[in-house]
């Protein structure tokens, strides 16, 4: 009895040890935190703590946004573990430099951040002049406006930002995979959640693939607010803008090569009318490199996810359809591009004859072609000198990435955006 009396008091003592090493070392991590960010702004905190979870907690955080005179403050930050075992083994490894293990569970949360929407928080960069194409949908039929600046917010009736944020890693190590969460409320903005499952996941991130993604965002007031602004701002009714919206979104879409179903846009109206929630769901028929979706165009992008899009919690049974006559599009005050009917394209992307040296411009398309004999088609992973790896068809629903020569392949044929010679 004695000895069970004497193991208790010893594995109590190690805990005890253990949690005030951590409270000990995040102390000193938060107090170096803090240091360097007053080497470049004014930042302070009240407090600073591990809880008994194994989660490092700042409250009553105060600091002035970088390059700004706005003032911010967050009432509680959290990061960690998902217990003080993986945590203890987690500090260690920063203390050391010796990454031996990734814990299997991480989580960073931010309550209540809040921010006044002031003018120096504008910014004058590239991207006010060439918006992205999520942006170009959202401000379709918005005059000339591209995007929405700090002051637009403000006639918007926005004068503060308030964002609780609540992220997590999660790692099965013996399906080698990694689940992302990404939960943002900013309360009267409205609501965006994204999960996404990585395969392949280690330490080497650059190995990691895209196996599904799910993103949800929900509607709490600025689609109603952003209609009512671009409605004053074109003048006409708020209803009527409706519409306008839907027509130039129309045009985005048809310019990109994208063509889209009846249903798609019959139940996005319904939701520019009564905004409450869009869900995108991607199952890509091959794993992806998550950072290749960037540089992406519009065509591969939408091509490549394999999408399922649900608007006000009507799941579209067919999101794409034909492409339509340029003479149907609705009529608008500018003119519209035109693209040669003859083309025969899949959800924007053309089958085109294709010179081998240029594979490398291709990586993530579709190809087509002869090697050695034998004809083949996959998806282009890499090309690295001479060899290009491809993800190749070898029976139906099943892939195997295998390498080619380049000088070896013949009658080259890519799935990409359509280039007149």
């Amino acid at each position: 009895m004695r000895i069970f009396i004497r193991l208790f008091i010893f594995l109590l003592v190690a805990a005890a040890l253990a949690y005030g090493y951590i409270w000990y070392k995040n102390k000193q991590i938060i107090d170096e935190l803090f240091s360097d960010l007053r080497g470049r702004t004014s930042a302070s905190y009240e407090t600073t703590f591990v809880s008994i979870d194994g989660k490092s907690v700042t409250r009553g955080i105060k600091l002035t946004l970088p390059g700004t005179n706005t003032d911010a403050t967050i009432e509680e930050l959290q990061f960690g573990t998902g217990n003080l075992i993986d945590s203890f083994r987690f500090v260690r490894s920063i203390e050391s430099g010796m990454w031996t293990k990734d814990p299997n569970t991480l989580v960073f949360k931010i309550k209540n951040a809040q921010f006044p929407l002031t003018s120096d928080l504008d910014s004058d960069n590239a991207f006010a002049s060439e918006p992205d194409f999520f942006t170009r949908i959202q401000m379709a039929g918005c005059g000339n406006k591209q995007t929405i600046s700090i002051s637009d917010l403000n006639e918007m009736g926005y004068s503060q930002m308030s964002l609780d944020l609540d992220t997590s890693i999660n790692i099965d190590p013996n399906l080698n995979q990694g689940k992302f969460i990404v939960y943002a409320n900013a309360r009267d903005y409205g609501s965006f959640q994204m999960e996404f499952l990585m395969d392949n996941f280690t330490q080497n991130s650059f190995a990691s693939k895209l196996k599904n993604v799910t993103m949800t965002y929900k509607n709490d007031g600025y689609v109603n607010r952003l209609n009512e602004y671009c409605a004053d701002l074109v003048d006409i009714p708020k209803e009527a803008y409706y519409q306008r919206h839907v027509d130039y979104l129309t045009h985005v879409f048809y310019n990109e090569s994208i063509y889209l179903s009846d249903e798609f846009y019959t139940q996005y109206a319904d939701y520019v009318a009564n905004p409450r929630s869009i869900k995108i769901s991607s199952y890509p028929d091959n794993s992806m490199d998550p950072f290749q979706l960037w540089t992406m165009s519009p065509q591969l992008l939408v091509s490549s996810l394999n999408l399922s899009i649900t608007i006000n919690d009507h799941e579209l049974r067919q999101l794409f359809g034909a492409r339509p006559n340029p003479e149907d599009l609705p009529e608008l005050d500018e003119p519209v591009k035109v693209v040669d009917d003859s083309i025969e394209t899949v959800q924007g992307l053309t089958l085109q004859p294709t010179d081998p040296a240029n594979l490398g411009n291709y990586i993530n398309y579709q190809a087509y072609f002869d090697y050695r004999g034998k004809s083949y088609k996959g998806t282009i992973e890499s090309v690295e000198g001479s060899v290009a790896r491809i993800n190749t068809q070898v029976s139906a629903g099943n892939y195997l990435q295998m390498p080619f020569k380049i000088s070896e392949i013949r009658n080259l044929k890519v799935r990409r955006e359509y280039q007149s010679n």
